[in-house]
């Protein structure tokens, strides 16, 4: 190990949550928030790009993730850009009842621009009106190939209201 090596300290991966208005970022970090111990919290949900330090417990390890929940209104493209530049991973995130959005083509472009793996969160599941095929056709559409349909881009289906499969979602991370 060189002096370089010595010096370096392991820090917990940031990861970007993006996509539309109303999708379920800040649901989706509120249930993790709820169910995991917070370590940091800092800014304010509505206007500003707000920061979270969790800690859970992957295979009997214990393990931090840093969230940045980003606006989804269309008036905040800057933010969101800018947490994708600082992240090492993204969730875009994308409400099966209402599919593929403005904020959600423009969140993709920042994670696209800025070269960062991400996952496809599929939300809001539990809804009645929930169709999460038009979800992944919409995918498709605009060139986003998941696994199991030909590509390699990680996908969920999650309820952040209720919470199903959140820690799915956080071993994926």
């Amino acid at each position: 190990m060189n002096s370089q090596e010595a010096k370096s300290v392991a820090r917990p991966p940031i990861v970007v949550v993006t996509g539309h208005i109303d999708h379920g970022k800040t649901t989706l970090l509120s249930y993790i928030r709820q169910n995991k111990s917070i370590l940091i919290e800092s800014g304010n949900i509505t206007q500003h790009i707000a920061a979270y330090e969790i800690e859970i417990d992957i295979e009997n390890q214990k393990r931090k993730i840093t969230f940045l929940d980003t606006p989804g209104h269309e008036a905040f493209s800057s933010l969101r850009s800018r947490g994708a530049k600082i992240a090492d991973i993204a969730i875009l995130i994308i409400a099966a009842d209402e599919g593929f959005k403005p904020q959600t083509k423009e969140a993709l472009d920042h994670i696209k621009a800025n070269d960062i793996p991400f996952i496809v969160a599929i939300n809001k599941i539990d809804k009645p009106n929930a169709n999460v095929e038009k979800v992944k056709n919409e995918l498709a559409q605009n060139d986003i190939f998941i696994e199991g349909r030909g590509g390699n881009v990680p996908c969920i289906e999650i309820s952040a209201k209720d919470g199903t499969n959140i820690d799915s979602l956080l071993e994926m991370i």
